[in-house]
């Protein structure tokens, strides 16, 4: 029950972060997507900085789950056009669509209702396409730091600082022209 809690408390912070910071807005997307706005870049470059962080040293101390999926490249590579295609004719992701639905906004409930109804139909051809998908470009559990054989908080807090940094050196709307 404490899970269920937690997880409605958090998921109705992360709704008002996305309210709050304009994510939820079908006009500020597609004005990052144009490069005119930035404050949506901002927010994912500082929310992939602090959770990258955060979740390796989390890690460090036996505090979260690490589970690497495997990587099925041609998966991968379809649910990636899919999934661009989709953002690029709507203008919403999945959770900026479920908080802007949450707002009333009727473009956002054809969105979701337009993903729902794309996950079915995936659902119900998957196993026709199940040995193909899951074949092609099989590669297992992969991680650039297995890869190369360090430890993973050599390249997330590097990197977690890096996207930070760069959130930090983004202009403000209106301020580079």
């Amino acid at each position: 029950m404490l899970t269920l809690v937690l997880g409605l408390v958090l998921g109705a912070a992360f709704g008002a972060l996305l309210k709050l910071s304009g994510a939820s807005s079908h006009t500020k997307i597609v004005n990052a997507l144009r490069l005119k706005d930035l404050t949506i870049m901002k927010l994912i470059l500082m929310a992939i900085g602090v959770g990258l962080m955060g979740v390796y040293l989390l890690d460090l101390f036996g505090l979260a789950n690490m589970k690497v999926k495997e990587l099925y490249l041609l998966g991968l590579i379809l649910a990636g056009v899919i999934f661009g295609v989709g953002f690029a004719l709507t203008g919403y992701c999945p959770g900026t669509a479920l908080a802007a639905c949450a707002e009333g906004k009727p473009d956002a409930w054809v969105t979701v209702l337009g993903g729902l109804c794309g996950a079915l139909v995936f659902a119900f051809m998957f196993p026709g396409v199940e040995e193909s998908l899951l074949t092609v470009g099989r590669y297992g559990p992969v991680t650039l730091p297995g890869l190369i054989g360090i430890h993973a908080l050599w390249i997330a807090v590097p990197l977690g600082i890096v996207c930070i940094w760069l959130a930090m050196r983004l202009p403000e709307p209106g301020g580079a022209q």
